[in-house]
């Protein structure tokens, strides 16, 4: 009798049940509107501080490059002469790649005419052949047929329009991220004691050891990318400039940036100057084999050259990469999707060394472990 008066009565244990799924549904609920929350305000603060944000991340980034050589050439220079060496360098080279591009736009901007009038050729030379040797049944009806019409000269023009934008604004970005250089050198040796300074010794070595993982996956990354696309770029130049193809520098120089955005940057950097040489070649066969010889050194560096160097210096998975370029480049446009692969990367490091988000860093992983 003891017994049955001790277990629950079944109506209570079902509105127990009841009481404990609609606490869950509600933590749910909060937890899916706090993401929300946190992504919204995330995303407008990103776009609101970009003119602030951008600049900085490239000063980060080019500052795991030039470490190297910063520590190099304080043999030879004090420390000070060192930094503003390598910042003054740094921005010199910024400003004379922008220029570089500001200037190969401007060029094409003034032979947009003859562009335009050899596209238009091309298209009637493609649109006769296609009338001539096609089924007849896939031919159109002299009622459905128009005539052929040249290139859009207001598209060309709008997209010269937005590499010279995007040229003035590297100029105008490239002193700003000179400034952050500097500085960001100077207080990258005295990172570790502030850290220490200003936390327990737990938590300053938890920190450290984040700032650590961080800093060699990003020396890694930059340096091998680095190396990949001047494999990929010098001889991309060479053929570009064999061919006789206009701003070929520009391209080459193009083809290098862009190889730092995976998946996308390959394929704007090897059709965009393909494009170009059969409307500036005269002959169509030239501007083939040109295509046959840059799709060629585009394949052996993506599928020979570039994994040869990198092996898993990035282990996220490639929808991990895609997501973060769509989100980086809406953010941001060419800037973030330049940086999207290491921000993610350092988007992982920090979430694999909490244990509350560790398992999506292993979600955002390329491979089991």
């Amino acid at each position: 009798m003891s017994s049955d008066a001790s277990e629950p009565l079944p109506p209570v244990k079902q509105a127990a049940e009841t009481i404990a799924h609609a606490v869950r549904e509600r933590d749910v609920l909060r937890t899916t509107a706090l993401c929300l929350a946190i992504a919204a305000g995330s995303w407008y603060l990103l776009r609101e501080f970009a003119p602030v944000l951008r600049p900085l991340l490239l000063a980060v980034f080019l500052c795991y490059i030039i470490l190297p050589l910063h520590h190099r050439l304080r043999q030879s220079f004090p420390g000070p002469a060192a930094i503003f060496v390598l910042a003054g360098a740094t921005a010199g080279g910024l400003l004379l790649l922008a220029l570089l591009i500001f200037n190969s736009a401007a060029d094409l901007t003034a032979e947009l005419p003859q562009m335009v009038r050899r596209g238009g050729q091309l298209f009637n030379q493609l649109e006769a052949w296609y009338l001539k040797n096609l089924p007849p049944w896939l031919n159109p009806s002299d009622s459905e047929r128009t005539p052929g019409a040249p290139i859009d000269a207001a598209m060309l023009r709008n997209i010269v329009g937005h590499v010279l934008n995007a040229a003035a604004d590297a100029a105008t970005d490239a002193v700003v991220v000179a400034i952050y250089l500097l500085f960001l050198l100077l207080e990258a040796r005295r990172l570790p004691g502030r850290i220490q300074h200003s936390f327990a010794t737990t938590e300053s070595d938890q920190i450290l050891t984040v700032v650590r993982r961080i800093n060699d996956a990003m020396a890694t990354y930059l340096w091998v990318k680095v190396k990949a696309s001047l494999v990929l770029a010098v001889p991309v130049t060479l053929v570009l400039l064999l061919f006789g193809i206009h701003s070929a520098v520009m391209w080459g120089v193009l083809t290098f940036l862009l190889n730092f955005i995976p998946y996308l940057g390959s394929v704007i950097a090897c059709s965009a100057p393909i494009l170009l040489a059969f409307i500036h070649l005269h002959s169509p066969w030239q501007a083939a084999s040109l295509a046959v010889v840059l799709v060629t050194i585009h394949m052996l560096s993506a599928y020979v050259v570039e994994p040869a160097m990198t092996g898993k210096a990035v282990g996220l998975s490639p929808l991990v990469i895609l997501i973060s370029l769509a989100f980086w480049g809406l953010c941001w446009g060419l800037t973030g999707m330049l940086l999207a692969v290491p921000l993610t990367v350092m988007l992982q490091i920090v979430l694999d060394n909490v244990a509350l988000t560790r398992p999506f860093a292993r979600l955002m992983g390329g491979e089991l472990s």
